[in-house]
C-alpha cells in the first residue's frame, strides 16, 4: 500500500501538464515565457498547500520551505520541459517532494531537519544554458556561451550571484526522475539507484580529401572525404564497444564540403560525443582513431566531468529498497540533472523509476502510476530517515 496521496500527486502530474500543451506535439514549458510562468504560479500553489513557505529567486529558482533546525534536506528537479516534450520529466521529482512534504504533515510527522523543495529553472537548455538555474543555486560557473543569453532575457551576472547559496548549510541533495532510458523496463527493475551521471566529452573533427568532378574521376583515383569519414566513424563504434560496455559514442550532425551532388566531398566535418563513467576510456578511444588516421583533425570542446552520488545515500537507498521488496539495480545516468551541481559540494542522491519504452523528450514519454506512487514512497522514506541523521552525512 502506498504511504503517500498517488491520486493527489497524479492529479498535479496532468495538471501541470496541460500547462503548455498542444494535441499531437506535446508539452511546450520554456522558461521566461508565458507558459512556464503560469506552470511555476501553479507549483507554487502546491507547494503552499503542502505547508511550505515560498520563494521565487532573481533568475526564477523556486522554492519552498519547511522551516526546521539544523542543515537542510533538499529535492529538486526542474518543471521546464523541451519543446514538443512530456509531462514526467523533471516535473515528476519536483512535485514528489512536495507530496511527501505534504503527506507527512497528514500523518502527524514533526520534521527535525528544514527540508526545501526546489523547482529549478531553466535545466534543460534551450533558453540560456543547460542546469542554469541550479548552476547559480549552488555558485557552478556560467561559461561564456551562457552570457549572451541572459541579457535577451533581462538578466545579469549580478542577479546570477545573489541566487548563490551557502551549500554548506545542507544535509543532502535528492533528486527522484524518470529514468529516460529502457534498462530498468528491460529488466523488469522497478528502481534505478544511480551511481552517479557520465562524464562526457565532445570533438569537432574535420576529415581531409580532394574536391574532383564526379563523374570524370575514376574511384580508384578519389581521394573522397566522406567514404573516409564513414570509415572513421565506424571504427569510432566499433572501438566504444570494446572499450566499455557502459560507454556510447554518438555522431549527430556531418556536413560534407563542398556539398554538390556532382562533386566528390573534399572536407567532412563531424561532431562526435563519447559518455562513460569515468574519462580514461574515452579519451583513449579518441586518441586511437585519431593517431591511426593523420588525415582526420580533431579540437575537444566540451569536457564535463563525472558527478558521483554519495556512497552512504546509495547504501540507504539499497537499504530501503531491500526492506520494501523493491526490486532495483546500480546504474549510471546518461543524461544530466541538476544533481552535476549539487554532487560537487553536497551529498546527493538520484533515484530512477521506469520509463515505458525507455523514451522521454515526447509526448509519448509515460511511467506507470505504481512505478510513480512507488518512487515517491521511497523518497519519502528517504527523507524520514535523513531526517533522524545529526550532522555531517
Amino acid at each position: 500500500m502506498s504511504m503517500i496521496n498517488g491520486t493527489r500527486l497524479y492529479d498535479h502530474l496532468t495538471r501541470l501538464g496541460r500547462i503548455g500543451f498542444v494535441p499531437k506535439e506535446g508539452t511546450t514549458r520554456l522558461p521566461y515565457t508565458p507558459a512556464y510562468d503560469e506552470g511555476r504560479i501553479y507549483v507554487q500553489q502546491c507547494m503552499e498547500q503542502a505547508g511550505l513557505q515560498t520563494s521565487v529567486d532573481p533568475v526564477g529558482n523556486l522554492i519552498g520551505t519547511l522551516p526546521g533546525q539544523g542543515e537542510i534536506i533538499c529535492i529538486g528537479s526542474h518543471i521546464d520541459t523541451v519543446p514538443g516534450g512530456g509531462i514526467y520529466d523533471g516535473t515528476y521529482g519536483v512535485l514528489s517532494g512536495i507530496e511527501c512534504v505534504q503527506r507527512l504533515k497528514e500523518l502527524g510527522y514533526q520534521n527535525r531537519h528544514p527540508i526545501q523543495v526546489i523547482a529549478f529553472t531553466e535545466e534543460e537548455g534551450n533558453v540560456i544554458g543547460g542546469t542554469f538555474g541550479s548552476k547559480a543555486f549552488t555558485g557552478g560557473e556560467i561559461d561564456e556561451a551562457m552570457r549572451p543569453n541572459l541579457a535577451l532575457h533581462g538578466l545579469t551576472m549580478e542577479q546570477v550571484g545573489a541566487c548563490r547559496r551557502d551549500l554548506t548549510q545542507y544535509q543532502c541533495y535528492l533528486e527522484l526522475h524518470i529514468e529516460q532510458g529502457g534498462v530498468l523496463e528491460a529488466e523488469r527493475m522497478q528502481i534505478g539507484v544511480v551511481d552517479g551521471i557520465v562524464g562526457i566529452v565532445r570533438y569537432r573533427m574535420t576529415v581531409s580529401g580532394c574536391a574532383n568532378h564526379a563523374g570524370s574521376t575514376p574511384m580508384h583515383l578519389r581521394d573522397d572525404a566522406l567514404v573516409k569519414a564513414c570509415r572513421i566513424i565506424t571504427q569510432l563504434m566499433e572501438r566504444t564497444e570494446a572499450a566499455s560496455p557502459d560507454m556510447v559514442c554518438t555522431v549527430g550532425t556531418l556536413q560534407v564540403f563542398p556539398g554538390a551532388v556532382n562533386v566528390i566531398p573534399g572536407k567532412v566535418e563531424f561532431i562526435v560525443e563519447l559518455r562513460n563513467p569515468t574519462m580514461e576510456p574515452m579519451d583513449q578511444v579518441i586518441d586511437s582513431v585519431l593517431k591511426e588516421h593523420p588525415e582526420l583533425v580533431g579540437e575537444e570542446y566540451i569536457r564535463q566531468s563525472p558527478t558521483q552520488c554519495s556512497s552512504k545515500l546509495i547504501k540507504l537507498s539499497e537499504t530501503l529498497c531491500r526492506n520494501r521488496g523493491i526490486r532495483f539495480r546500480r546504474m549510471f545516468s546518461g543524461a544530466g540533472h541538476d544533481l552535476m551541481n549539487w554532487g560537487k559540494a553536497v551529498p546527493s542522491m538520484l533515484l530512477f523509476i521506469p520509463s515505458k519504452d525507455g523514451i522521454s523528450h515526447s509526448i509519448r514519454e509515460y511511467s506507470a502510476p505504481e512505478d510513480l506512487y512507488q518512487g515517491a514512497d521511497l523518497l519519502m522514506e528517504m527523507v524520514q530517515a535523513l531526517d533522524q541523521e545529526e550532522g555531517k552525512l
